[in-house]
């Protein structure tokens, strides 16, 4: 668990690093693909809405410290996304790659809401269908085209930490069992 959660920290400060720096060269139009989005989901789908609150959480406390107008902001609505995103832990399956994508894609969907909720609509600006076509839309496909990729590269790392977790409980197991004998 202590392992899964120090991954999870180093891969949550490559992600941001790569959305803030990759992510500003490679964006269209000013729109930059939700890297963190993918890590978030991916806890959440592998580890249930525990472990996806707590990522969805310090992810958004890290954007809110980094670049977020309010402290609280972004980690109120990653927490909210990463706990939604946890009731597809059901739904794991470590071969299916296309449930990830689709719920990374409705959590980019949902982040982008929420931003306009609290951001725009808050300030009496209406014109949701400018905000929804030129922010809503192209940042979902971007970030689900950016999640095909890495997601794979999430998926890995857990699949080694898992794989490494095993490995070490057996041989606990096997100590056991030769103490008893």
């Amino acid at each position: 668990m202590i392992k899964r959660c120090i991954s999870s920290f180093l891969m949550l400060i490559f992600l941001y690093l790569l959305q803030t720096t990759v992510g500003c060269r490679i964006a269209i139009a000013g729109i930059k693909p939700d890297m963190v989005i993918v890590l978030v989901v991916m806890s959440a789908y592998r580890y249930g809405r525990v472990y996806g609150m707590f990522m969805g959480f310090f992810a958004g406390l890290l954007i809110d410290l980094v670049e977020g107008d309010y402290i609280g902001m972004y980690a109120l609505f990653y927490l909210i996304v990463g706990y939604y995103a946890g009731f597809s832990n059901q739904l794991f399956d470590r071969d299916y790659s296309t449930m990830p994508v689709l719920v990374i894609g409705a959590s980019s969907l949902a982040i982008n809401l929420i931003e306009y909720v609290a951001g725009f609509l808050l300030r009496n600006r209406l014109d949701f269908p400018y905000y929804f076509g030129r922010i809503i839309l192209p940042s979902l496909l971007y970030t689900v085209v950016i999640s095909i990729f890495l997601y794979r590269f999430v998926n890995l790392v857990y699949r080694k930490i898992d794989n490494l977790n095993l490995a070490l409980e057996r041989k606990k197991k096997e100590k056991k069992e030769e103490e008893i004998v």
